[in-house]
């Protein structure tokens, strides 16, 4: 019996994504969409995820996958919400967290996926 090579493609790439029993999202993807992480994404040609840097190339820009994901939805799509803190950089307090807000000494909020942020503790 002969296998076709894209059947084999697929299945190995499966079991490379699904190693340790773990999924790897796309924050680009209608089911897994995160706005803040897929404009990074898009803008980065990859993202972060676990921890880990996956590359990807995204054809369209961001306002396509916008779409999609709004089409989706409107079509009854479920969408599974992935913890902010795994689009982040790894790095400790280097990495920013996708969507969630960090105040800096100022008192004021950034937000982003690949830079950094500054805490103050307030004394000297």
């Amino acid at each position: 019996m002969k296998r076709s090579h894209k059947v084999e493609i697929a299945l190995v790439a499966g079991l490379a994504l699904s190693g340790c029993g773990r999924s790897v999202y796309d924050p680009c993807a209608p089911q897994t969409f995160n706005e803040f992480a897929c404009q990074e994404a898009v803008s980065h040609n990859g993202y972060y995820y676990g921890g880990h840097w996956y590359p990807h190339t995204y054809y369209g820009g961001y306002s396509s996958y916008y779409s999609s994901y709004h089409t989706y939805v409107s079509g009854g799509g479920r969408v599974r919400t992935v913890a902010p803190s795994q689009w982040s950089k790894p790095g400790g307090a280097s990495g920013a967290v996708v969507g969630a807000g960090t105040t800096s000494g100022s008192g004021s909020v950034s937000r982003g996926v690949f830079g950094s942020s500054s805490h103050s503790s307030g004394g000297s």
